[in-house]
C-alpha cells in the first residue's frame, strides 16, 4: 500500500509532534516576584535584631510543572541541582535570569515573564535560584558578585540580651531547587489569563539561628534553608474563596524590567 506524499507527511507530523496539534492559542500565566518590603532592622524568632546592608538573590529559571509530573518532578528535587548556562524560554519555561535587589523591595510585584502552556493540568512551579549570567536582568557594575553567588547578604546582627553588635557576610554559591504546589491546579482547555505570584519573605531568612552560639558553617546551612522555604507561589482568589480571573493591565517599565500592576 502506497502513501502519497502530502498524506505521509501529515500522518508524520501527527505521529512525531502530537503535542502541537493540542496547543491553543490565548493560555496566558503571567508571572511577578513579590519580596517583602525590607525594614529598618528584622527581629528574629531567636531574639536577634538584624539591619540588612545588602541583600541579593538570582532567579535563573521558572518552570510550571504538570499535575501528571509533579511527583516525578518533587523526586528530582532530592537529587543536586547544577547549574546551567543562560536557558531558553519554552511555553512551560522562563529562562531569562534575574537578579533582585530585595534591599529595593516595596512590597509591589515585580513582573518576570509570561508563559504560554498547551492545555493541561498544572500544579505547582519550580524556582531555580543561581549565580547569574552576564546577560542577566539586573546585573550592574555594582552586583557583579552575583555571577559567583545565588544569594548575598551583608549586614549587622545585633543580640538584644548583651546590645553587642557583630557583621553578618553570607553567600551562598550552590543552585537552590524550589518546588512549590498550588492550593488549586490551573486548569486549561480553552484560552485563559492566569497569574502566579511568588512571594519572597527574606525577612524570614535569619529564623533558627543563635548566632552568638552556632557556629558560622551551620549558620551558612541554616539560612540556605531558609531562603527556600521563604518562596511561595500564590493565586489570586476573592475574599470568598472563588478565583477572579487577571484581566488585561497596564505595563510599566522601570530598570529594563517590566513592573505589572495587579
Amino acid at each position: 500500500m502506497r502513501f502519497r506524499l502530502p498524506v505521509a507527511i501529515a500522518l508524520l507530523s501527527a505521529l512525531t509532534l502530537p503535542h502541537c496539534a493540542r496547543f491553543t492559542d490565548g493560555i496566558e500565566v503571567d508571572v511577578a516576584y513579590q519580596p517583602e518590603s525590607t525594614p529598618a532592622q528584622i527581629r528574629t524568632d531567636m531574639g536577634y535584631r538584624v539591619a540588612l546592608d545588602r541583600a541579593l538573590l538570582v532567579v535563573g529559571k521558572v518552570e510550571l510543572i504538570q499535575c501528571d509530573n509533579f511527583v516525578a518532578d518533587l523526586l528530582d528535587f532530592f537529587a543536586p541541582a547544577r547549574a546551567k548556562a543562560h536557558a531558553f524560554d519554552t511555553p512551560t519555561t522562563l529562562g531569562e535570569p534575574l537578579v533582585i535587589d530585595l534591599m529595593e523591595s516595596s512590597g509591589t510585584p515585580q513582573y518576570a515573564g509570561t508563559m504560554k502552556p498547551p492545555p493541561g493540568r498544572y500544579c505547582g512551579i519550580r524556582v531555580l535560584g543561581m549565580p547569574a549570567d552576564q546577560d542577566a536582568v539586573g546585573l550592574t557594575d555594582e552586583n557583579l558578585e552575583m555571577m559567583q553567588h545565588s544569594v548575598l547578604i551583608k549586614g549587622r546582627v545585633v543580640d538584644t540580651t548583651s546590645d553587642e553588635e557583630s557583621p553578618l557576610a553570607a553567600g551562598i554559591w550552590e543552585v537552590l531547587d524550589c518546588e512549590m504546589l498550588f492550593d488549586r491546579p490551573l486548569v486549561f482547555d480553552s484560552p485563559a489569563l492566569e497569574r502566579v505570584s511568588i512571594q519572597i519573605d527574606h525577612t524570614s531568612w535569619f529564623d533558627g539561628i543563635d548566632f552568638a552560639l552556632q557556629s558560622e558553617d551551620a549558620v551558612q546551612q541554616q539560612i540556605t534553608e531558609n531562603v527556600r522555604s521563604s518562596l511561595r507561589a500564590v493565586l489570586p482568589f476573592a475574599e470568598d474563596g472563588l478565583y477572579i480571573p487577571r484581566s488585561r493591565t497596564t505595563v510599566s517599565y522601570t530598570h529594563h524590567r517590566a513592573h505589572q500592576t495587579y
